[in-house]
């Protein structure tokens, strides 16, 4: 399936549901524990197929259409990890940091041993001034970061962002 193909799937895709038909699907995923991706019978080979227009759109700079799909992916999985982080990631790169907390919010309540969502979150509270909420996001990445050798780089630049900001309140600035 050729990326502009995929992309105009995605679009016909996109549900255009009445208040009933949420309600009702609401319903059967209370009922059931199903993702709309189950109900409307997307396979996991079709979401990583979207999943990869998502990402090459974000790495070609691709923002606006990046965003559309994983806002899309989110919608249809929103249980998995990989989709928020994508769509954190383009809210950051759009400089819609808000956005992009909640977004990042969402990747670690499903997957608290990945730190990178905390920090991440971080560094959008900086560029808002939420100098507490960064804080307590740098305090969340190095406890989730252990002793772990693959978040070892990570930890360090949490740390040092974390006394630095410390130092700066410290020093009332």
């Amino acid at each position: 399936m050729s990326s502009a193909t995929t992309q105009e799937a995605i679009i016909e895709a996109t549900p255009n549901f009445t208040e009933e038909e949420l309600g009702e699907l609401m319903l059967n995923f209370m009922k059931n524990g199903k993702t709309l991706k189950d109900i409307k019978g997307l396979t996991t080979d079709n979401m990583e197929a979207i999943y990869g227009v998502a990402y090459n759109a974000y790495n070609a700079g691709n923002l606006e259409q990046a965003l559309k799909v994983f806002q899309f992916l989110c919608y249809f999985d929103h249980l998995e990890h990989k989709y928020w982080m994508g769509l954190a990631a383009v809210r950051q790169m759009l400089k819609d940091f808000s956005g992009a907390v909640d977004a990042y919010s969402f990747a670690g309540i499903l997957n608290i041993n990945d730190p990178r969502a905390p920090f991440q979150a971080a560094n959008c509270h900086i560029a808002l001034g939420n100098r507490d909420a960064a804080i307590s996001g740098l305090t969340a990445t190095i406890e989730f970061s252990g002793n772990k050798p693959e978040w070892k780089d990570l930890k360090s630049q949490a740390t040092a962002m974390l006394e630095l900001l410390q130092s700066n309140a410290e020093q009332g600035g």
